[in-house]
């Protein structure tokens, strides 16, 4: 086996190792736990003694040592807790005269429709174009909307509908003037 310079060295501090430790001092007193002495016994017990604030910190570390937590408050640092909140409350009735008002007056929801142009050929009618979602609807005064809306009259830069199921006239502003 060839051993480099390096590997030599190496081989010579091992063995170097191993023969201080199988052939080194046996000294078994440092090796073994240190033992408390008399004399250190003996001077932690003058120190006690000779301390006036020695009785009062031993009286204290004695009745820490007996003390006794009640069982109420020890069974709750493991208790279960819930997180829920209950909802708030629900608002209050509205008074009986609001209700009445609101069903005296009916009223009709939103236009649906909204103005995309309108288109007026030589000598004919306006043609106006209407758009719900995505369907188109081309309209001239006087036609009906799904059963549901009337196109009534075209003045000022509106469209006059009414709202068939409550006969009630909505304006839709057109954008162009007469």
């Amino acid at each position: 086996m060839n051993l480099t310079k390096r590997g030599k060295w190496l081989t010579a501090i091992a063995a170097l190792v191993a023969g201080y430790v199988v052939f080194g001092p046996k000294d078994t007193a440092s090796v073994e736990p240190a033992r408390t002495s008399s004399s250190a016994a003996a001077r932690a017990a003058h120190a006690a003694a000779a301390s006036p604030l020695s009785v009062p910190v031993a009286h204290t570390l004695l009745m820490l040592a007996q003390r006794v937590v009640e069982q109420s408050s020890a069974a709750s640092l493991f208790a279960a807790h819930s997180w829920y909140t209950p909802p708030p409350p629900p608002p209050p009735p509205p008074p009986a005269a609001a209700v009445e008002t609101a069903r005296v007056a009916p009223t009709a929801p939103p236009l649906p429709f909204q103005f995309i142009g309108s288109y007026t050929p030589n000598g004919q009618a306006p043609v106006f174009f209407l758009t719900r979602g995505d369907r188109v609807y081309d309209v001239h005064i006087g036609d009906t909307l799904d059963d549901t809306y009337s196109i009534d009259s075209f003045a000022n830069g509106q469209l006059l509908l009414t709202y068939k199921p409550l006969n009630i006239q909505q304006q839709l502003l057109a954008g162009v003037s007469k």
